[in-house]
């Protein structure tokens, strides 16, 4: 089949994903769906405020955890992905525990407590499974690509946190009960647009394989466990309540803060280091922390804020860290993405369970600034933890080795003259197309690379160009030849 042909059957969804895939935004429905079930006051809940304290929550917030940790240890060697039906379960279970988490309000007696296990049991089991199975995807796409996809699918989450609970109560109870299963369906298609080549795939020719120590994996779990904990608690320490129409907001505004500060610097960061990442998080997490304890509507306000930008961006680093891990060991991303999940939802668990506990321990504006002291000394404490080299990128560049890297260099220069100096029938076939469809010197180079079959990855580190730079020549080379894939554009120079 030909280029025009296949260009012809391209589906609408098809055309719309030459860049970013927009199906895998649903990866952010999965935190959309439990902000707006538990952190904000959802009108049609059993209660007017957040849930925390509801017995459904504590069953919830203990399964989730668990649920990630013995998925992770009976998935070391066996991708979850592997169970077909497994997304529509997850979606269901997640589906099932909205609703009978609604009708807690609704009911008494036995009728009441069913509904609670079972708000428990589908709410803590569903998104467990749900976050684990976006992982396994994630890790057989093209790193490019879930870098970007990742911190833009917390615009979803944004967008819902901001509309869903100005909704009726009828409405918004509705559509957060679709928002788990909406997420599974985007799941199945993203999968089914990766089986099929609309979504490209991550090339593991171009990674070195890495060995992690049992230290490495821990010591990153320690970080997310320990920073989650300390963001749940430290609300509990400002002497002032937030009315629940102030903790939506700042649930909101700090989401916003969050991910705009991560899509730039995805966008126009060569790679995306760990470390990096980390290191914006430190000043929010820090302020929060050092105005908890005054005593004002700003400052509490302030706090929820900061720390909900904290967690976005605790997500986003989690999610890419243990990614990279699995797709350049021999463990399965089940058992990365599983552990990292179980590591942030323990914490959350910690740090809302130690809520009543800090209060009455910080009885005064004294024991609320020692209490916050010490949350700043366990933080500083913590930073030692994070990697200042990311491993995982040093094996995608091929590690230290020099010979790795004067080849890489040495490809590199080759690539940015062979269409002026080679006389290779193949090169000069492809140099002519590019010619001839109008490309730049620039945009030259982007394609020989892509007719070679380079992933965006190395294309960035072989020229020293920004994501964002290689996405927007990528997008002009398909314009000009009137393609929407990379495999379209190999077809085309092969043909």
């Amino acid at each position: 089949m030909g280029a025009s042909e296949k260009r012809a059957q391209a589906t609408f969804l098809e055309r719309l994903d030459i860049n970013m895939p927009a199906r895998l935004l649903g990866f952010g429905l999965i935190y959309a769906w439990g902000i707006c079930l538990w952190d904000i006051p959802l009108s049609a809940s059993a209660s007017a405020s957040a849930l925390q304290t509801d017995p459904a929550w504590l069953i919830s917030a203990i399964l989730t955890p668990a649920t990630c940790i013995a998925v992770a240890l009976a998935g070391r060697k066996r991708e979850l992905s592997e169970f077909r039906g497994l997304p529509l379960a997850a979606s269901l279970l997640c589906a099932f525990g909205t609703v009978a988490l609604i009708a807690c309000g609704r009911t008494s007696g036995w009728a009441h407590s069913l509904c609670t296990v079972v708000a428990g049991v589908g709410t803590g089991c569903g998104p467990a499974l749900l976050v684990v199975l976006w992982g396994c995807l994630f890790a057989r796409i093209e790193t490019s690509v879930v870098e970007t996809v990742v911190p833009a699918s917390f615009v979803a989450t944004l967008l819902c946190a901001l509309i869903i609970p100005t909704m009726p109560p009828f409405l918004a109870g509705l559509l957060v009960t679709v928002l788990p299963l909406a997420s599974g369906l985007l799941l199945a298609l993203s999968r089914a647009g990766l089986e099929r080549g609309a979504i490209p795939a991550e090339d593991a020719a171009n990674t070195k394989p890495l060995t992690v120590t049992p230290f490495t994996v821990i010591r990153m779990m320690a970080t997310v466990f320990v920073l989650y904990t300390l963001g749940c608690a430290a609300p509990a320490e400002s002497p002032v309540a937030l009315p629940s129409s102030a903790e939506a907001y700042a649930t909101v505004v700090g989401m916003f803060f969050a991910v705009a500060l991560s899509v730039g610097i995805v966008l126009f960061a060569r790679r995306v280091n760990v470390a990096s990442l980390y290191r914006w998080i430190t000043v929010p997490f820090v302020i929060g922390i050092v105005v908890t304890p005054l005593d004002s509507v700003e400052a509490a306000f302030i706090t929820r804020v900061l720390m909900n930008a904290v967690f976005t961006g605790i997500e986003i680093i989690t999610m890419l860290y243990f990614l990279r891990l699995s797709q350049r060991t021999a463990l399965s991303t089940t058992f990365y993405v599983g552990l990292g999940a179980g590591a942030a939802y323990g914490g959350v668990l910690v740090g809302y369970g130690t809520t009543d506990l800090l209060q009455s321990a910080a009885s005064d504006a004294f024991g609320s600034a020692f209490a916050c002291l010490i949350m700043l000394g366990i933080f500083s404490l913590t930073s030692l933890l994070v990697p200042r080299r990311d491993a995982t990128l040093e094996a995608a560049d091929g590690g230290a080795d020099n010979e790795d890297s004067q080849a890489v260099s040495e490809d590199a220069k080759a690539v940015a003259t062979s269409y002026a100096e080679e006389v290779d029938a193949v090169l000069e076939h492809r140099a002519s197309v590019a010619a001839e469809h109008g490309l730049s010197a620039r945009e030259t180079e982007i394609f020989l690379l892509l007719a070679q079959g380079r992933s965006r990855p190395y294309i960035r580190d072989s020229l020293y160009l920004s994501k964002n730079t290689v996405a927007t020549h990528i997008r002009h080379i398909y314009e000009k030849l009137g393609i929407h894939s990379q495999q379209e554009l190999i077809d085309m120079v092969e043909g």
